[in-house]
Formats: structure tokens, sequence, C-alpha cells
């Protein structure tokens, strides 16, 4: 310990030295609530500092932080930003930095409050969690693609799934270039679908061409003279623009490929850009040893692949087993080679009975997708929702409104957050010019608009117990400004669910607190485009009757013996004197000392030598001052190992080590509430 740090901690002792000359309150029934934690390691730092954990002490600060005891706060932020700038390998998380400015700001450290505060808006960067509300504004294509040669949207075919790509777009279309009219599909009398790149050619027209494939025979050149025809449909780039996932119907080796209820079924299929195009590569990429195998499986569809920006994630839609409704939406991990991971349905969020389909993730982190689910516009309609750091879903969906969702379908819905605009389909009727005639045109086409920020005014969330996740209702929910005041109060209905209204021009902490749980915050950064929607799962203070009171206090291992032998080890003496610090400021504590043993030799003898060390763990609490009426003990030899390393297995000494322990449980009278 350096010297600035000890002069540190001798100052913070004498301060608190008041508080410990009044006393133990002399209460027949004491609620062990959070505070134990607080006051154990008050003792603990003013006596021995220099035994105090870092975890220890960002939980100790943040104890008086949130009980507004700043003077307190304050000192022990200090001496953990201290520690950590003589530990490189210790780090402390950049809210810290937030709650020792204004610790400082509210006893008047001015100056040093500014610097923090600076030092966490510097680092803390832009939230993983956001919420997008704008006013969308429909436009005409051509104000996107100059000197468009081409229609995109042909009367009476369909356009849709657009995707950026390059200077123009990718999209989906039954137009048929090639031959008119020359392949439709027996069910629908439509023609199959084909992607299509929007792009400049030489002259800087904006020109439509036809995406052709090389590898299996899918919408090659060659396959033109044949009777099978192919559809493809709703693809996604990596960031180079080289590999391209899109959907198409299940075909192998110039073959429909139907399954056992004689279905042909869609597929994600990969393309690689080379020198001569679109190539078509195996199915390595989701064969590989370390893909989930239920990828493309046999029977179910999987279809509108879309990577994340960071191409780490590919989100799709399937009807595969685990499927809530008609179709859902699902994430898998990507690498390199392709999957590296399991299939993960994203949830009740997302995925209801109806369909659930054309992902996409924007470049802020938001999936945008397409539902006909109750409660909205019409059929299909467009929601957005907010997704965390691992790419699941963080808020509920958001109904993107008028002008984007009608009374018809809307879908594949793309959205580029740098320039505020972005194109998606609908069968909404249009009126067309047929030679003289004004016909209605009810296929799919697709719409430009641009996107207008605006500041939305309500934070909404739901609050759950983090253990059982059943709703906390009656949280009490406080938004907290830059100087640290309220200036927004609500509390949690019966389904735990909240809604404030916030200005969202101004920073913001929004801060949940209940009697009984650990309170909890999240700050919301200035930007009057983005709100996080924030969910909060809470831990209770409260523990269940035999909860190890050594692991609420952070001392989980504890107290460890030798082998074959029972003495307390003098480099735990101070663990065991951490429970003697609880047990002398909380008197009515009772707890019970359980001992245990390795798994080598009998049992016959390992169950009296945890007796032996299970009574010397007592003897020694007494020996410090404890009543031994507050104490029980017992032994359990070798019956309650923690790991593999039971009789005949062969483990090293460090893990046999983890069975010769000592537990501390908290005796509850019945009734009690039992609080740490």
């Amino acid at each position: 310990m350096t010297k600035r740090l000890l002069i540190t901690c001798i100052f913070f002792s004498a301060t608190l030295g008041s508080i410990f000359a009044q006393g133990v309150p002399e209460k027949k029934k004491e609620k062990y609530t959070y505070t134990m934690y607080t006051r154990v390691y008050q003792k603990r730092l003013m006596e021995k500092p220099d035994k105090v954990k870092d975890t220890v002490l960002m939980k100790l600060a943040d104890s008086y932080y949130f009980i507004a005891d700043y003077q307190n706060a304050a000192k022990v932020y200090e001496v953990l930003y201290q520690r950590a700038a003589e530990k490189p390998e210790f780090e402390v998380p950049v809210e810290y930095n937030f709650r020792y400015g204004q610790s400082l700001k509210a006893i008047g450290r001015e100056k040093e409050a500014r610097e923090k505060l600076a030092t966490f808006l510097d680092e803390s960067g832009a939230t993983s969690v956001v919420q997008t509300t704008r006013v969308y504004e429909l436009k005409d294509l051509k104000q996107y693609f100059k000197n468009l040669r081409d229609s995109v949207n042909l009367t009476y075919f369909s356009d849709f799934a657009p995707i950026f790509y390059k200077k123009g777009l990718l999209f989906s279309s039954d137009r048929d270039t090639g031959s008119f009219h020359r392949y439709r599909h027996s069910g629908t009398n439509k023609d199959f679908l084909d992607l299509y790149q929007l792009d400049y050619d030489a002259d800087s027209l904006m020109v439509i061409t036809k995406i052709n494939f090389g590898g299996n025979g899918i919408n090659t050149r060659e396959a033109e003279t044949t009777a099978i025809k192919v559809d493809e449909s709703t693809a996604t780039f990596s960031q180079d623009g080289r590999t391209m996932y899109f959907t198409a119907s299940n075909f192998s080796d110039g073959e429909l490929v139907k399954d056992s209820d004689n279905i042909v079924r869609l597929k994600i299929f990969k393309a690689i850009l080379g020198n001569e195009g679109w190539m078509i590569t195996d199915d390595s990429w989701y064969r590989n040893p370390n893909a989930d195998k239920s990828f493309n499986a046999d029977g179910y569809s999987f279809a509108n692949p879309a990577l994340s920006p960071d191409g780490t994630r590919l989100y799709f839609t399937s009807d595969m087993p685990g499927t809530k409704g008609l179709s859902d939406l699902f994430v898998v991990q990507m690498n390199e080679t392709g999957i590296s991971g399991r299939i993960d349905n994203l949830g009740d969020r997302v995925n209801t009975q109806f369909r659930e389909s054309f992902p996409f993730v924007s470049k802020e982190g938001k999936l945008y997708f397409s539902s006909d689910r109750l409660g909205g516009k019409g059929r299909m309609d467009v929601y957005a929702v907010d997704l965390n750091a691992e790419g699941m879903v963080a808020s509920v969906p958001e109904n993107l409104g008028e002008p984007v969702n009608t009374s018809f379908d809307d879908f594949s819905f793309i959205y580029d957050s740098d320039g505020e605009y972005g194109f998606f389909a609908s069968n909404r009727p249009r009126t067309v010019t047929l030679g003289r005639k004004n016909v209605e045109d009810t296929s799919d086409n697709i719409y430009a608009f641009t996107a207008k920020c605006i500041n939305p005014k309500v934070l909404t969330g739901i609050v759950r117990d983090r253990t059982t996740l059943l709703p906390l209702s009656g949280t009490t929910i406080n938004i907290i400004d830059d100087n640290n005041e309220v200036i927004a109060s609500t509390f949690t209905d019966e389904e735990g669910a909240y809604e404030v209204t916030i200005d969202r021009n101004r920073n913001n902490f929004v801060r949940a607190t209940r009697e009984g749980y650990t309170t909890v915050e999240e700050y919301l950064e200035i930007d009057p485009c983005e709100l996080r929607m924030v969910d909060f799962y809470m831990e209770t203070d409260c523990v269940d009757y035999g909860t190890d009171l050594a692991k609420l206090l952070g001392l989980d291992p504890t107290i460890f013996f030798d082998f074959d032998r029972f003495e307390i080890r003098d480099d735990y003496k101070d663990e065991l004197d951490i429970i003697v610090d609880a047990m002398t400021l909380y008197p009515s504590l009772r707890i019970q000392v359980n001992s245990h043993t390795d798994s080598r030799g009998p049992n016959s003898y390992n169950q009296p030598l945890s007796e032996r060390r299970a009574k010397a763990t007592v003897e020694y609490i007494i020996s410090r001052g404890i009543s031994r009426d507050r104490l029980k003990y017992a032994g359990y030899g070798e019956t309650k190992l923690v790991n593999e390393c039971a009789d005949g297995v062969r483990c090293s000494a460090a893990a046999h080590q983890q069975n010769r322990r000592s537990e501390f449980l908290i005796l509850c009278e019945d009734g009690e509430n039992c609080c740490y």
C-alpha cells in the first residue's frame, strides 16, 4: 500500500469513527438489509483498509451513493480510484466516474466534480440499446436515383425486398426481362422471382440488370432454356459487398429438392463475387463442425437473411422447431467461414402466433421486421425493436405508423440512419396510366422515404425480479438529471411496467429503487432522436433460510483447511473476522457453521474431521466475543463436494482444496424477514 492511499484510509477512518462510538442498537430482531454490507465494510475499511477487496470497495461506494450519503461515497470512490491507479489490471467501470463526480458536486468540490463528469462523458460513448422515433415522409424513387432509365415498379409485377448495394439497390421481382411471361407459378400465375440490381452503367445511367449465378445452375443463362425455374429473393451482403446470402427455392445439382411432404421449401444460399460474377458456394458454410445442425434443415423453410452491420450475426425467418407462430425470427452467430454457433429464437417480444418476417438490422443497432400480429394498421406492418450488445431484443416493438404502415401489406423495410432515408415495399393500391386508361395496381411496389427526427417524451420499461422474473409492481422509478436532482418520478404498475416523461435534450439517469432490493440505474445520454426503453432486473437484498453469509459479504470462497487438519489457518483469520464484524453489528444474527472435507480417505474418518473443523471455526468466532448461543455447527464429511473430485477421480491439489471448507448459513426464525 502506498503512503498516499494509507493516508486517505486513515482520514476516512477518523471520519467514520463517531459512527461506531455510538454502539450497536439493542433490538431483539434486526432486519438484515443491504446496510449490513455497508456497515460491516465501514468497520473493515477503518481497521484494515488493505484487506478490503476491489469489488467490495465498488459495492460499498455505490451503497453510500444510492442512499445519498455523498460525503462517505466520495471518500470511498477516492480510495477506489487510487487503488485502480496502482493496479493496471484493475479497471473501474466508466459509470463510476459519473457517481464519483456527482458525489463530489454534492459536497461542494466543483472543480474535481467537473473533471470526473467530463471523463464520464468522454468514455461512456453511445448506448447499446436504443429506440428511434421518427416521422416518415414518402418520396419519389427518382429523387434518389438520378437518370433512372428503367422502371423499378412495373405495373402488375411485384418489386420488393430492397437492400442497399453499391450506389444503388438490389431487389426481388417477378418481372421476366429475358422472356416475357415465359415462366409462371402454377399456384399464383405469377412469374418466378429473380434478383435484380439497380446500378449505374458506363454512361452514368441508372439501369436494372438481373443477377446471374454460377456454381450450381440457379438462374444462370444456361438455365433459361430449361423448364426448371427457381425463386430468388431477399438478399444481404457482407461489409465488403463480395459475399451474398439470399433466399431461394431448395435446389441442388440442377433439380428442385422436395421434402417428404413433396414440398419445395425455401433455403438460404451463399454466393461469392469473383472475376466471373456471382458463384454459389457449397453448403459447408452452414455444415461446419461448429454450426447448429438445424440450420437449413429438411422439412422447414429458411428465408429473409439479414446480416448485422459487423457481419457477426445472421438474422432470418423460419418455421423450424421452436417457432412460436406461423414463422418466427431467429439469429445465429457468424464468422469468416460461415455459421459458428447455435440458433436463438428472438423471443416473445418479437415473435407471436402470427407471421414475423423480413428482418433488417440498421447501423444504429435496431432490428426492423414485418408482422401481421393483432393490433397493427392492417395486414403486414413494419415494427422496430432495439438490440442489445449480444444482438438480442432489448425493447418492446414499436409500430412505425403511417405512412409506412397501411391497411395493406407493408414489409421489407430498410433504413440508412446516416442519411436518414430508406425503402420498403407495399401492395397498397396506386393509380397508374396504361395507354389512355387509369388503372389500379395492387402489386408489390418499392417506396422511398425520409425520416425526420422528433424528440420522444416518454420512457417506458418493465421491472422484474432477476431470479424469479416476476414483475415488481410498486417499484419507484426516478429520472435523475446532471445535477443529481430528481426531475420526474413514477411507480411500476401490477405488470411491473412504467411510463415516465423525460427531456431527451439533456443527460438523464433512470433509477429503480425498491425496499428489499439493490438499487439499479441506467444512463440516458443526450440524443433527441434516440429513446432507450429500459428494463430492469433487480436483485433482492432478502435471503432465504440457509443463505451463506460469507457469500453475501463477498467471502466466497471462504475458510479453507489444510489436508487432514482442522486448525484455522492464519491466512483465513482475516476472513473470519469479517463474519465476526457482521455478528457484532447485528446482535440478532445467528448462523450455523457447516464444514466439509475432500474425498480422500474413508468417510468414516472424514465425518468426524469435518465436525472438528466446524467446532474449531465456531470456537474462533466465540474467542472474538460472539455468544455461543448464537452459533451452531455441523460436519458433513465428503458428502457435499463442490466439484467432481469424488472417490476414484484424479484431481489436482487445488481442486481438492475447494472441498475443504466452512460455510456460514444464516438462521432465520419462522416469519422473520431475512435480508442482508
